[in-house]
């Protein structure tokens, strides 16, 4: 073979040897602009995600606030010419600390026990007034109803509703939720929102320079609540490591599972208090 003829092969193989080793900075280049890529959609996704749960929550705490205190601004309600109608309203309100309300063994009358579904420092509240078919709602027929729509019977021109709100996550529910019971047809408790893990409720009462919880108001006490201090922790969907929030009581708090946390409060006057009539 004449040198002519070797050349041409040698620079032949110089050129492959020149190609594979183009080839493999290509693929190392691939591999780090596609980690990268990959690093910015986790971090892009991870913050949707949390963004999306954030919204979740905040909906999810102000419909529960909204709900609750719909029904605490009405507590006590009844016409000024109806006072017998009145004293079966009194008191509009009455509350359970880190229990929930049942009723007691007298009509009218509530007690607070602590169930196994109930999750710790999660606190009840009974709310009582009278429907004027105006300020109160009303089936399609007319008829009065109770927290979960359900009708309720009048008694005369008149009907009581009795609306008993407290937090609960029954076995075999991923959730737990904010459940009412009211005197309605039914009689029997109904999830409303999802994912509300406490209800915190702080009493003022006549006088009072700050409020306090259920366990330090006697029974004659509960006509001289003037105003409530609402709370709801909303627990969301999905973990997140180090998560800390800050609970009803003004404290920043550890996530004991992971997941965020998110807590509203709401001031509510009870505007049918005597003294404000």
């Amino acid at each position: 073979m004449t040198a002519a003829e070797i050349a041409p092969r040698r620079s032949q193989r110089r050129q492959a040897g020149h190609t594979l080793l183009e080839w493999l900075i290509a693929a190392a280049l691939g591999l780090v602009v596609l980690a990268g890529a990959l690093t910015l959609y986790r971090s892009q996704r991870d913050t949707f995600m949390r963004s999306a749960d954030g919204a979740w929550m905040r909906e999810a705490g102000a419909a529960a606030l909204t709900i609750v205190s719909q029904h605490i601004q009405l507590a006590g309600f009844a016409p000024v010419d109806q006072p017998a109608l009145r004293l079966e309203v009194m008191p509009g309100v009455f509350g359970c600390q880190a229990m929930r309300p049942v009723s007691g063994g007298r009509a009218g009358d509530f007690a607070c026990v602590l169930h196994a579904s109930d999750p710790p420092d999660s606190d009840g509240i009974v709310v009582r007034y009278a429907d004027d078919a105006v300020a109160t709602w009303a089936s399609a027929s007319g008829e009065p109803t109770d927290c979960l729509g359900q009708g309720v019977e009048r008694q005369g021109e008149y009907a009581v509703i009795v609306n008993r709100f407290y937090v609960a996550q029954p076995l075999g529910r991923e959730e737990p939720e904010l459940y009412c019971v009211g005197n309605g047809h039914a009689r029997t408790p109904q999830p409303l929102v999802e994912g509300i893990e406490r209800l915190s409720l702080r009493y003022w009462l006549r006088g009072a320079a700050e409020p306090i919880g259920a366990r330090s108001i006697a029974p004659a006490q509960w006509v001289d609540v003037v105003a409530v201090d609402l709370c709801v922790v909303v627990r969301g969907r999905r973990a997140a490591a180090g998560v800390s929030f800050v609970d009803c009581d003004g404290r920043r708090a550890q996530s004991k599972d992971g997941r965020d946390r998110l807590s509203l409060l709401r001031h509510l006057i009870v505007r049918n208090h005597e003294a404000a009539l």
